[in-house]
């Protein structure tokens, strides 16, 4: 690098010179000795001369230290030398000749090639040096090296000047034309050459400092091979976490509390006040009571909770082990997971004994020679399924009928066709439901293929043997199909479906075919039998369908098909956990058509059938309905038209079908209100939840139906929102009934009031002018985060009057309910992860048929419902139709109550003051309760 600026600064000092010493020589001082210059020296002579002018000096020991690296500060010197005496004349610009312009093109050109070494070595040492900091770090597992990365921009910069340069060397005619005349480019080649040195040197010094530290630098092989380790430790763990895996976890709870009166002998609900707040599940009696009745809305408001039944000492364990990824040692069975659960019984109460442990449920997953399979033991609730009519035990969540058994699944590949084969066996007793639907050791086995991918078809067998008393023994046979035709669409549907089930189910009493040595013929004669298929299509625009069905009476309650879904805990067949496409107690068919032309909606359905038992009757239900309008997104109004007559007469309504603001197309096709009906109407709606909806979270349907047999008109108008304003989420709604029938009313058996004359409207289609308005309020915030505890508030409010008539006066209303609910939650309360609520509640009714207790059958949802009249039970929420809104009861009363929690990391202590006042008698009853329980989870 020293040559290189040497050459340079002789080509510009002694170019600028040559004129001047030709017209006045001046007299050479004395040279200074350089002792480390060797005669011979390639760069002797341009040395001696830079000394002779005094532009080099030397060192003060007389030594010139060629290849020592020149400093920024020596360059400086040696440029401010050279300018100054171009400036005081003793160097002339006048003249470049070309052997000067030759040694400054050719010290530029060696100066460029010095600065590309450089580049190259700077990068070699920056792309292949590894830092002890990385080194370590590697240790550790870290992906990636940091690599020291250079500075291409400087480098290139300066590659670029040199360029400049090169190029104004090359066209020197240019320069010589222009130096006379202006000579300030002499001057800017000087200042060009001291910025370009000040890079050199900066890039000098870099060079240094790497090398200087490369005792802190590994070499690539070190980092080879720390590589190679690190690839094998991968490998290690890989196969640690592909070894077999133990784990353990559970659940302790302990709870103790009371409710009980303190004063006054009236028992009352109590859950109803705190449903839907902190305190919903704290005060009750417990899950669907009465003992046997189901409550669909899973809150208990059908009990009187105060008579101390309500809770006392009670509490559990539960553990289980988790395994997985196990292979036997041949490979050819492999577990990818297995879990056992245990609990502990009697685990809080000395004088019930010992405690127990007992399994609660086992499963196990993996494959068999690499095939599928899993299989899965309850204790209490196996849960299977053989079709829509048979063994339908799989969504019995409450335990209608406790089944103890296992459930195995095998995916037979290496069999013909491939059949999904499901084993079960176990023995059951009846449990909430004591109906015998399923008793005494069963088993059965279900086998499923799909040919040529067309969809499922399987064949079943189940049996169980009862529990020793007569007629509980049954066998049955299933067939179910479920094929597809025709070219898929994204969603994987096919445009042609046919989908069905049939059951032949034998009770093994007397003299059937399978016991007893009854004939076949006696089997077919006294078989329960069930059968249906759905044949649809759809092409786009246009949906159709068509269905025949014949199922015996005896499937009802889940007896003939052995089914707990269809238990009457759960209110039987089509119930609230029955999966049947068709009721008991039919054969018949039907139709449907439906279209989506853009937006245009029309529907049509055409509905009939007779019961199955035709020697007992032979009466024949036949409903038709069509729809016709427009939709914009969720948007939708439709005019309508139906027609329900029973043995050719025309009725209001058919109560075997028939369920009021009806949300469920005909076979999933035809879009009708008021289906199974003898109505006409309009009905516009607006779905909030739609993802197209028109406004998000807004619904609301205006509705209106006459049945034209009765001359009876049904008017509705209900709507709902949700939303959020400063961080407070507001859900208002409202409702208007109106139902008007002629005259008095509507007495289709024309009865009176026994022992009097009064008309008695109380039977199924008999009616009076009635109604209704509700409307009402739930409030809630966020943690204010910004306030001292983080409180959250609540408050909740609903209104409903039903007045008989048109009159809408609230004081002289035959019904009248009025609720309110309101608390506040302090979510950071003392100590992290400690919450404290406390919430007030009030319930008044008048007109209405208990205040003491309530209807289950809509208890959770109908209080803030604007599709429901009443609060706990009304059309859309537990009654069958509009007519029986003008029911109403004789009772008045009130209820109240305080109550407070504190929750802390697992640990929720409850207490409650409440109040039961009767407002015919004035009497008020008193109940105070509280609660303790912890949960924790390991």
């Amino acid at each position: 690098m020293k040559k290189s600026l040497l050459l340079l600064t002789a080509a510009l000092t002694f170019g600028s010179m040559a004129s001047a010493q030709t017209t006045a020589p001046a007299s050479a001082p004395q040279v200074p000795a350089l002792t480390d210059v060797p005669a011979g020296h390639w760069a002797k002579d341009a040395i001696d001369r830079l000394v002779s002018r005094g532009i080099i000096l030397g060192y003060p020991d007389g030594t010139y230290r060629g290849t020592q690296n020149l400093t920024r500060y020596e360059a400086a010197v040696i440029i401010a030398r050279l300018l100054d005496q171009m400036r005081s004349g003793t160097v002339s610009t006048g003249t470049i000749d070309q052997e000067t312009l030759t040694s400054l093109q050719n010290a530029i050109q060696e100066l460029a090639a010095d600065l590309a070494a450089l580049g190259v070595r700077v990068t070699d040492l920056e792309e292949n040096a590894v830092s002890k900091d990385d080194f370590a770090r590697l240790e550790q597992r870290v992906e990636g090296l940091a690599a020291q990365a250079g500075d291409p921009e400087a480098i290139a910069n300066i590659q670029a000047q040199i360029d400049e340069l090169t190029a104004r060397a090359d066209d020197y005619d240019t320069l010589r034309a222009d130096v006379d005349d202006n000579a300030s480019s002499i001057a800017a080649l000087n200042d060009l050459t001291v910025l370009l040195n000040q890079d050199i040197l900066d890039l000098q010094d870099r060079v240094s400092a790497v090398e200087a530290a490369q005792a802190d630098f590994v070499t690539r092989t070190d980092f080879d091979n720390l590589s190679t380790k690190v690839t094998g430790i991968d490998t290690r763990v890989t196969a640690l976490e592909r070894a077999p895996k133990f784990s353990i976890g559970g659940t302790i709870n302990a709870q103790y509390g009371r409710l009980a009166l303190v004063s006054g002998t009236t028992n009352f609900d109590v859950d109803r006040l705190t449903r839907q707040t902190f305190a919903n599940d704290a005060f009750t009696t417990g899950l669907n009571c009465p003992s046997g009745v189901y409550s669909p809305s899973g809150n208990n408001t059908g009990c009187t909770d105060t008579n101390g039944g309500a809770y006392t000492q009670n509490g559990y364990i539960s553990f289980g082990v988790k395994a997985s990824n196990l292979t036997t040692a041949s490979g050819a069975v492999t577990v990818n997971n297995a879990a056992i659960n245990f609990y502990a019984s009697n685990t809080f109460n000395l004088a019930g004994g010992q405690v127990g442990v007992f399994v609660d449920n086992a499963s196990v997953d993996g494959t068999f020679s690499g095939q599928k399979f899993d299989v899965k033991y309850s204790a209490y609730n196996s849960q299977f399924k053989f079709n829509d009519y048979l063994f339908a035990n799989d969504n019995d969540t409450e335990g209608a009928v406790q089944r103890r058994g296992i459930v195995a699944n095998i995916e037979a590949t290496q069999l013909p066709l491939a059949p999904k084969l499901t084993i079960v066996a176990g023995n059951a007793a009846p449990g909430r439901d004591t109906n015998d639907v399923l008793s005494g050791n069963y088993y059965g086995v279900r086998a499923s293929v799909n040919p040529g991918g067309i969809g499922t078809f399987g064949v079943s067998f189940a049996q169980k043997d009862g529990n020793g008393t007569a007629g509980s023994s049954r066998s049955a046979i299933g067939l179910d199909y479920d094929l597809g035709f025709g070219t898929k669409n994204a969603d994987g549907d096919s445009p042609f479906t046919v989908t069905g089930a049939w059951v032949n189910s034998l009770a093994n009493s007397g003299g059937t075919f399978l016991a007893n040595g009854g004939s076949f013929q006696r089997a077919l004669d006294t078989r329960d039998q069930a059968f249906f298929t759905d044949v649809k299509g759809d092409l786009g625009v246009v949906q159709f369908g068509a269905n025949f069905r014949a199922i015996d009476a005896d499937f009802a309650d889940g007896i003939a098909g052995m089914s707990a879904n269809d238990s009457a805990y759960y209110y039987g067949a089509q119930g609230y956990k029955s999966t049947m496409p068709y009721g008991p107690d039919q054969v018949g068919y039907g139709a449907a058509i439906g279209t989506n032309l853009g937006p245009v909606a029309l529907g049509a359905f055409v509905d009939s059938y007779v019961p199955y038992d035709r020697s007992v009757d032979t009466t024949r239900t036949t409903s038709f309905g069509v729809a016709a309008g427009a939709q914009l997104g969720a948007l939708r109004a439709v005019g309508f038209y139906n027609n329900t007559q029973i043995d050719g007469d025309t009725y209001p309504f058919d109560l075997n079908n028939f369920a009021y603001n009806l949300a469920s197309p005909y076979m999933d096709i035809a879009d009708v209100p008021f289906a199974y009906s003898s109505t006409f109407g309009g009905k516009l709606s607006h779905d909030g939840a739609a993802a197209n909806a028109l406004v998000k979270n807004l619904s609301f349907t205006i509705a209106d139906a006459y049945f034209y047999d009765d001359r009876v008109n049904d008017f509705q108008i209900y709507g709902n929102y949700s939303g959020t304003i400063a961080g407070v989420k507001i859900e208002p709604f409202a409702r208007y009934h109106l139902v008007s029938a002629p005259g008095a009313g509507v007495n289709r058996e024309g009865d009176v009031v026994a022992g009097t004359t009064t008309p008695d409207f109380s039977d199924a289609y008999d009616v009076r002018t009635y109604n209704t308005y509700k409307y009402g309020v739930k409030i809630s915030t966020q943690p204010f985060t910004a306030i001292p505890g983080q409180p959250s508030v609540f408050f909740n409010f609903a209104n409903r009057v039903t007045n008989l008539g048109t009159n809408m006066n609230a004081t002289t209303a035959e019904a009248e309910e009025l609720f309110g609910q309101t608390g506040i939650t302090f979510n950071q309360f003392f100590a992290p992860n400690m919450k404290a609520s406390i919430g007030y509640a009030y319930y008044q009714g008048f007109g209405v048929s208990s205040t003491t207790v309530a209807s289950s059958a809509s208890g959770a949802s109908a209080t803030y419902s604007a599709a429901a009249d009443r609060f706990y039970s009304s059309p859309g929420g537990g009654a069958t139709n509009p007519y029986a809104g003008d029911n109403f009861g004789s009772s008045a009363g009130k209820a109240d109550g305080i109550f407070g929690q504190l929750d802390w990391n697992g640990l929720a202590a409850n207490y409650g003051v409440f109040r039961y006042t009767n407002l015919i008698n004035n009497t008020t009853s008193v109940a105070h309760g509280f609660k303790v329980s912890y949960t924790y989870k390991f």
